[in-house]
């Protein structure tokens, strides 16, 4: 799906990960591919401002790895793959491709700031456990 569409609760919907399904992944109809928090909204708004492109979207992506198996990656892209879901949340756009939203579907991302420190955290409702770090999981 490279078009973006409507997302109820984090605006509408629009990485490259290692991971190829044996089927290609089909978002089920009215189905949310993620919701994109206010504070990643503004996190990420900073981050673009400071790089200067307005072509620039942020990449969510899944990949083998990590503590539990496979791990969360996040970069900037400015191309939208022919696989990729394009959430779009306020004034940015959050791409995740089709190999990783089969990990993702309607996981929650956000932005923490606190004593550990300031982190992006992925509330995934398809992980089975989370490393303590909070970057891997195992389904």
């Amino acid at each position: 799906m490279s078009a973006c569409q409507s997302q109820p609760q984090a605006g509408s919907s629009c990485s490259s990960a290692s991971i190829t399904p044996a089927t290609p992944f089909v978002l089920p109809e009215g189905a949310t591919p993620l919701v994109v928090r206010d504070a990643v909204v503004r996190k990420v708004g900073e981050m673009l401002a400071e790089e200067g492109d307005p072509n620039l979207k942020l990449r969510i992506f899944v990949s083998g790895g990590g503590c539990s198996g496979f791990q969360y990656g996040f970069a900037f892209d400015d191309e939208i793959k022919a696989d990729d879901t394009c959430v779009e949340a306020g004034a940015i756009k959050v791409l995740v491709d089709a190999s990783s939203l089969q990990y993702m579907a309607g996981a929650e991302i956000d932005y923490e700031e606190g004593l550990e420190g300031s982190r992006f955290v992925i509330r995934n409702p398809h992980a089975a456990s989370t490393c303590g770090c909070g970057s891997s999981f195992s389904v």
